[in-house]
């Protein structure tokens, strides 16, 4: 399956951005329709102090905070030298995930591109599911500009 690409240029530095991120920053850009569940010491860790190679933990993605809708295992999450995360999971509904986040200092602030994978466990879903993590990124997307600015208006 062709990757989904999001990319976006955020009034914000690279490093500011890149030191926040972490479960509670993923759902602020989830919601408010989707949530994952973290175990407490979780919550609130910075993505660039996992450590280990993993699993680290399951979480329930729960559309609008309540209704269980996937159970995602988080397997690995390989940390770049520079400013980048590659997480590579699985869950009820795909078979794998890759989700790679890349952030990187531009004038003025930063380009924050995400390129997700995935391989669902039902051949034919794949079509149905594309259109809607397309959705779910553009939103996240929308939330980091909504929270950060967008460089440029």
């Amino acid at each position: 399956m062709q990757p989904i690409v999001v990319t976006s240029k955020l009034n914000v530095r690279a490093e500011t951005l890149w030191g926040e991120q972490s479960i509670a920053t993923v759902n602020y850009e989830l919601g408010p329709w989707l949530r994952m569940t973290a175990p407490p010491a979780w919550r609130h860790l910075k993505l660039r102090d996992f450590g280990g190679a993993g699993p680290y933990f399951k979480s329930w993605i729960l559309l609008l905070g309540l209704f269980p809708v996937d159970r995602h295992a988080f397997g690995t999450l390989t940390l770049g030298g520079e400013l980048r995360f590659v997480e590579a999971s699985s869950s009820w509904v795909n078979r794998a995930w890759r989700h790679e986040r890349a952030v990187r200092a531009v004038d003025g602030g930063c380009e924050v591109v995400d390129t997700v994978c995935m391989l669902p466990r039902l051949p034919l879903v794949g079509a149905l599911l594309r259109p809607l993590y397309q959705f779910v990124f553009r939103h996240r997307h929308a939330r980091l500009r909504r929270r950060h600015g967008a460089l440029g208006g």
